[in-house]
């Protein structure tokens, strides 16, 4: 009988049947109460184990813009940028972050086709094209990040994978938002269809219409045309089922230099004079546009031969107080 007892209780068995020998108790209540202990003990075992493991993650997927928040002593400004156009070094995220949730309630699965950027409201549809070998994929933001400084945007190891630069780690390129697409995940969103990244995997990609393939000119406009363009009144799994059907288009690389912004003026005076304050760190240029009807100088240092030039670049502004700074590509 003894031999059913479980190990740590062994000592107390034996105990508690030589004082029932010597207190004329008999063997038999000696071992019920052994039996009872053991019981007891299993018992708290298991709700010790149970109170260890993990709550199950529960999906709550929502619509979020958010509020300015700070991470590592840099603020961030998150807004609604239909016209977000720009180009810089994306990086991508896997297991570690796997199966917990997004920054708008979803679970990450690396796996799956979906981005992570700092300020763009989720979910927002973006063109995410790899400049270097001209690879280019319709994606999702669901999630914030990536907060190392001088990366644009973090994409799920699946997009990496497709994008061509899951092995290098990072690549340079532009993200475009898709601004129709967006209006209606955003709207779908609202009225709380909002379909989970694993649903949408699953859907069926619905009729689309062909349209030209987007020029990847760093210099034209946001593309407000995917490759494919749904149709309208698309549910919202049919929606990202469509984004996600459109597959990687591929188009010519694109020949870029690396630079640091530290700033972009409507005076040009303001520009030249920031460069002045960076002109023992690096020799700079100012780059003329023309937006909205007013020209804006860019106040940009480099060009950089390296990423990894122009990050050592990007720190040693941000400790300078400069969080505006960023790594472009043009």
């Amino acid at each position: 009988m003894t031999g059913t007892f479980v190990k740590p209780l062994g000592r107390l068995f034996r105990g508690l049947l030589l004082m029932a020998v010597l207190s004329g108790l008999g063997a038999c209540t000696t071992a019920e109460l052994a039996i009872d202990m053991a019981k007891k003990y299993n018992k708290t075992q298991r709700e010790d184990k149970d109170a260890q493991q993990p709550a199950p993650v529960v999906a709550q997927p929502h619509y979020k813009v958010g509020n300015p928040y700070q991470i590592a002593g840099i603020w961030y400004y998150p807004e609604r940028d239909l016209r977000y156009d720009k180009t810089g070094i994306a990086s991508w995220y896997g297991d570690q972050f796997a199966g917990k949730l997004t920054a708008n309630g979803e679970i990450f699965d690396p796996e799956l086709v979906s981005a992570a950027h700092k300020t763009l409201p989720m979910p927002s549809v973006v063109r995410v094209t790899n400049l270097d070998n001209g690879k280019s994929l319709v994606v999702r933001i669901n999630d914030r990040g990536p907060y190392v400084s001088g990366r644009i945007i973090d994409m799920s190891r699946a997009g990496a994978r497709l994008l061509g630069f899951k092995d290098e780690g990072i690549a340079r390129v532009r993200v475009q938002v898709l601004t129709e697409q967006s209006l209606r995940l955003e709207q779908l969103a609202k009225q709380g269809q909002f379909p989970l990244l694993a649903e949408a995997a699953k859907a069926p990609v619905p009729e689309t219409v062909a349209v030209s393939k987007p020029a990847v000119s760093l210099r034209a406009k946001t593309t407000r045309a995917a490759a494919q363009k749904p149709k309208s009144g698309s549910s919202a799994v049919e929606l990202l089922a469509s984004s996600r059907g459109l597959g990687v288009l591929e188009t010519a690389p694109v020949e870029t230099d690396i630079w640091v912004q530290i700033g972009a003026f409507h005076s040009e005076t303001n520009a030249k004079n920031l460069l002045q304050t960076f002109d023992t760190l690096s020799p700079g240029s100012i780059f003329q546009i023309s937006r909205d009807g007013r020209l804006l100088y860019r106040a940009r240092l480099g060009p950089l031969n390296t990423v990894t030039e122009a990050d050592q670049l990007l720190d040693k502004i941000l400790q300078r107080g400069f969080d505006g700074a960023e790594i472009v590509v043009d």
